[in-house]
């Protein structure tokens, strides 16, 4: 029976009901019988319809369910591509500065990095990307300090260890805090982190700074190389009377990223 057919058959019931329990005629037990008779014809037709209804919808759910796993997974693996192209430049360019070292007889003090790749489990639900959980903790020999970045710019450092997970302050979260440079200057300042916005601090008045400068990480002994935190998106006269309000914008977005490097402190 055809779809048309079958709702003009539905139709062609109900009218014919109505008109049955208008008159009155429903109370005749012939009738009654009749009319039980139709439901019990029609209602497994019903139930098969809403089943395969039921189906359909599924199946339709699931794939654009599949679909968007699919794109979710390549994107990850072009994300991992390009982290893993990263290390094997950085080795490259620690491998050339050893040789540089060599030649001019002079120490930079740039280590070979310890790292391991990790990938984000869990973002922070509350919307202010405060923090992370990445795969990997006591299990894989983490530790609180621990910077973790992902294609030259920071992503936070590690304010907790766990079994097998830990929990990555990044720069929107006040708890974070590391010393920090402008551009390739070489005065060294504190980023501290905030939301949706962290600061500067440390600037006096006499400095000149603009909007649009890059605020970059650095080790205290230079021990790693600088990575990109974010750039100076506001300068103004503090309430101090000796240092500006630097306000600046991290570059980070936590949610767009996958895999990530976990750079372990040298101690």
């Amino acid at each position: 029976m055809s779809d048309k057919r079958f709702h003009l058959s539905s139709l062609l019931f109900m009218v014919l009901g109505a008109i049955i329990f208008l008159s009155d005629l429903s109370s005749l037990s012939y009738v009654r019988s009749v009319i039980n008779l139709v439901n019990t014809a029609i209602s497994p037709v019903l139930e098969i319809k809403e089943d395969m209804a039921g189906r359909i919808r599924n199946e339709i759910y699931t794939y654009f369910y599949l679909v968007g796993v699919e794109k979710e997974n390549l994107e990850l693996r072009r994300r991992l591509n390009k982290l893993l192209l990263a290390e094997k430049d950085l080795n490259t360019c620690l491998a050339e500065l050893e040789d540089l070292e060599k030649k001019l007889r002079y120490k930079t003090n740039l280590k070979r990095l310890k790292y391991s790749v990790s990938r984000i489990l869990y973002y922070d639900p509350s919307g202010f990307d405060l923090f992370v959980i990445i795969e990997g903790g006591k299990d894989r020999g983490f530790k609180e300090g621990d910077l973790v970045v992902s294609e030259g710019y920071v992503v936070g450092f590690i304010e907790s260890v766990f079994g097998s997970t830990s929990r990555v302050a990044t720069p929107y979260n006040e708890k974070f805090s590391s010393s920090a440079v402008l551009g390739a200057g070489r005065r060294k300042y504190i980023y501290k982190g905030g939301f949706p916005e962290g600061s500067l601090l440390h600037v006096k008045v006499e400095e000149e700074i603009e909007a649009g400068e890059e605020v970059f990480f650095t080790s205290t002994k230079r021990r790693l190389p600088p990575f990109l935190i974010g750039k100076v998106s506001a300068v103004s006269r503090g309430k101090d009377p000796f240092f500006k309000e630097v306000r600046v914008k991290p570059v980070v977005d936590p949610r767009s990223e996958g895999y990530l490097f976990v750079i372990r402190r040298v101690r």
